[in-house]
């Protein structure tokens, strides 16, 4: 929800560095495919335009 406030304000930058911090917090946490690891490497991807 955080991100989405973020990139409505214009603040794109830092939305894509929080979803990239929180891929990193994931994949350290859960591994490569826990769902919540898949959820932060697709909006990190939307961001990238992936």
């Amino acid at each position: 929800m955080l991100l989405v406030v973020l990139v409505e304000l214009g603040r794109d930058a830092e939305a894509q560095v929080r979803a990239a911090t929180a891929l990193d917090a994931c994949l350290a946490s859960f591994g490569p495919d826990h769902r919540r690891t898949v959820e932060a490497r697709a909006l990190l991807d939307r961001f990238n335009g992936a």
